[in-house]
């Protein structure tokens, strides 16, 4: 049978130029849009900030401004300060035109205070609060009167002592020495945050006389952000650069009363994932965020205000806004793209089909995993030479392979049976000392690591005992090394008498030292057992009438806040030697 090349079969100018064009047209287009559609997400971005911006802004700037106007004119006339009532009228003038304005208010040195106040979310007329009224130092609430300035006491409202100069407002003033702001903090009573601008006045000689100070509620940011027309699923939100949140487009709480203790809302802890996965990123700048399959562009950007307060404005909108662009775009592009690709999979198809028939054969031969059915196969499988000659070589292979693994898999079980079984002497002999049968040094570290670990874990009683036989020496110098060991064996066997077979740990640790580990058992039953333990030396001579005793050092894991089982190892060899400097057959706990 003639056989034919296959590469003249697939390798056809043809389908190379139609394939060419098809890739290059369809990214050239791609690429084009989505840089489009990106520019209009961001551009959407941008506008969005430049709104809350300039709204931030219009909220602001009344408290600089009044600050520093009323700073000037008690600064050149300082002489106003000594009657605050006609102040009164000054300060509620200035508030008039600011529904956010929640007071403006000036502190002397010598206590008094005055300012014009309003519920920051009922939006009523400004009130005079004063505390020299009628009493020193004692806050009261008036009516304001444009001919007294000061009218009818409000008798609904609180009457309480009130010194201003040990307010964080006059205090961060008079520190700062300049305009300052004060901490974003939530109204006492109201649902709302509110922030305030304070400076100390001084006269001409540079003399300290007080405090002027104004405030606005913050609510007016929050309403605003809710109110912005914004696409499905997006949020925006205004922060400080610790991540505390001072306006949403979300219905989120802004802070948190617990038992009059409030605590503000923070982007890094917030119950929103989105929001806490925004606050890892508070730096200035374009971010891409994935939470449960949706993707989001995030855009962070500073609101920088006077006198240094800087605050964040983040936007986060999903991908799919920007990626609708796209796909509108794209839709005609894509279907010429599979207009191209359907035309050259026709003519594929039918060379695939003479191409795939007798590769298939082979591939499920393969398959298989039995040599048997790529022997079965017939020769030659097709008229390409390729597809023909790869057959006949795995027809050949598959011949040598059969003649190779009737050899092989009789050596390899005897190999395998013979260094399972090297291993597992290895091992046994390695974590056993060999005349005891007791753990040795290595394997006592290892179950005693263990049982050390899951005790700190489950909070569990555990007891480390290092314990060595009294004299030892006397023995191997009298009686010869082998009645040495089997002293040595013959105390193995007592300890292992007197604690719990598979629960506790007994080791011969080195030369004559044992250690044995009481696992969840009490101080006393551990010293009781110890106790039996020499009594059982008094009882039974290891050989020949010969006696022997052991002192004992004991920690417990609880009796200090232990890191590592060495040291627990070493605590009870301190134990241990104060043991034998006591007179030895000794219990030192």
């Amino acid at each position: 049978m003639k056989s034919i090349p296959l590469r003249w079969l697939i390798i056809t100018p043809f389908v190379l130029l139609a394939c060419i064009s098809g890739v290059v047209m369809y990214f050239v287009s791609t690429i084009t849009i989505s840089n489009i559609s990106k520019e209009v997400g961001e551009q959407y971005i941008k506008e969005v900030e430049n709104r809350i911006d300039d709204r931030v802004r219009d909220i602001t700037a009344p408290l600089s401004y009044i600050l520093e106007i009323n700073r000037d004119a008690f600064s050149y006339n300082p002489d106003s300060l000594n009657n605050l009532v006609p102040i009164a009228t000054r300060f509620y003038e200035q508030a008039i035109p600011y529904e956010q304005m929640t007071f403006i208010s000036i502190a002397t040195t010598d206590g008094r205070y005055i300012a014009s106040s309003r519920d920051p979310i009922g939006k009523v007329k400004h009130e005079i609060a004063a505390n020299f009224v009628n009493t020193p130092l004692t806050m009261e609430g008036f009516k304001y009167d444009p001919t007294s300035h000061i009218g009818a006491k409000i008798e609904s409202a609180p009457t309480f002592s009130y010194d201003p100069r040990g307010r964080p407002f006059y205090l961060d003033a008079k520190k700062a020495a300049t305009i300052t702001w004060s901490d974003i903090h939530p109204y006492y009573g109201q649902p709302t945050l509110g922030v305030g601008l304070s400076v100390p006045i001084y006269d001409k000689q540079g003399v300290f006389l007080g405090v002027t100070a104004t405030s606005v509620a913050l609510i007016e940011l929050d309403d605003y952000l809710k109110s912005l027309a914004l696409v499905d699923n997006a949020y925006v939100f205004l922060a400080e650069q610790n991540g505390a949140l001072i306006a949403t487009s979300g219905e989120y709480a802004l802070y948190d009363n617990k038992e009059g203790v409030y605590t503000r809302a923070n982007l890094q802890n917030h119950p929103n994932a989105l929001f806490k996965m925004a606050g890892q990123h508070l730096k200035a700048g374009s971010y891409q965020l994935s939470i449960e399959g949706e993707n989001y562009l995030y855009h962070v950007t500073s609101a920088r205000l006077k006198y240094g307060k800087t605050w964040l404005i983040g936007i986060l909108i999903p991908s799919s806004y920007h990626e609708g662009v796209l796909a509108k775009y794209t839709q005609t592009t894509i279907l010429i793209t599979l207009a191209l690709f359907a035309c050259i999979g026709i003519i594929g198809s039918a060379i695939a089909w003479y191409i795939g028939k007798p590769i298939q054969r082979l591939n499920q031969a393969a398959n298989d995993k039995k040599i048997e059915s790529i022997l079965l196969l017939p020769q030659p499988m097709s008229r390409i030479s390729e597809i023909s000659s790869l057959s006949q070589g795995l027809h050949a292979m598959a011949e040598n392979l059969v003649d190779i693994l009737k050899h092989l898999e009789q050596k390899v079980s005897e190999r395998t049976s013979y260094l399972q079984d090297e291993n597992e002497s290895l091992l046994e002999s390695s974590l056993t000392d060999e005349l005891t049968q007791l753990y040795n040094r290595r394997g006592f570290n290892l179950v005693f690591d263990k049982a050390f670990k899951s005790a700190q874990g489950k909070d569990h009683k555990l007891a480390l005992v290092i314990a060595d036989i009294d004299h030892f020496k006397r023995i191997n110098d009298n009686f010869g090394h082998t009645a040495g060991d089997n002293a040595l064996v013959s105390v193995a066997a007592s300890l292992q008498k007197h604690t719990r077979l598979g629960k506790d740990i007994v080791a011969r640790y080195g030369g004559e030292e044992f250690a044995l580990v009481f696992i969840n058992m009490e101080s006393e039953q551990v010293i009781e057992r110890l106790n039996q333990i020499q009594k059982d030396f008094v009882a039974h001579p290891v050989f020949e009438r010969q006696h022997i005793t052991m002192s004992f050092g004991v920690i417990n894991v609880d009796e200090h806040p232990f890191t590592s089982t060495d040291e627990m190892i070493e605590q009870a060899d301190k134990r241990l030697y104060q043991a034998k400097n006591s007179g030895r057959n000794k219990i030192v706990n």
